[in-house]
């Protein structure tokens, strides 16, 4: 087992081009013992977004603070906390901060590709 908090694990800048405003915390990852999953949190400034993106693996979202523009495909819907969204494999997406706080919301990630 292992437990930790959100406040001890460390905050990264998404240097991806593409995004902006952009930190990712990894909560749990292989180094973990989680082989299958990774579960991050990101915090999106107001104005930020994350890069538009496609890939092979899936992932489930809920948003814990905020409001967000999110794309999917050829849909642009506008989120908050409370929402749960599932992004599935080669779906084109991306998260806009269009609220007046910053955005967070807990992403997982399949390791396995």
């Amino acid at each position: 087992m292992y437990i930790t908090s959100v406040d001890r694990v460390e905050e990264w800048e998404l240097d991806v081009e593409g995004a902006l405003g952009v930190k990712v915390k990894y909560l749990l990852h292989e180094r973990m013992g989680a082989k299958r999953l990774q579960l991050r949190v990101f915090i999106v400034d107001v104005g930020g977004h994350t890069h538009l993106e496609k890939h092979k693996h899936e992932h489930e979202v809920f948003i814990l603070q905020g409001k967000a523009l999110v794309r999917g495909g050829d849909a642009e819907v506008i989120v908050k906390e409370g929402s749960v969204i599932f992004i599935p494999s080669w779906e084109e997406h991306q998260f806009r901060n269009v609220g007046e706080e910053k955005l967070q919301f807990l992403c997982t990630k399949e390791t396995i590709e």
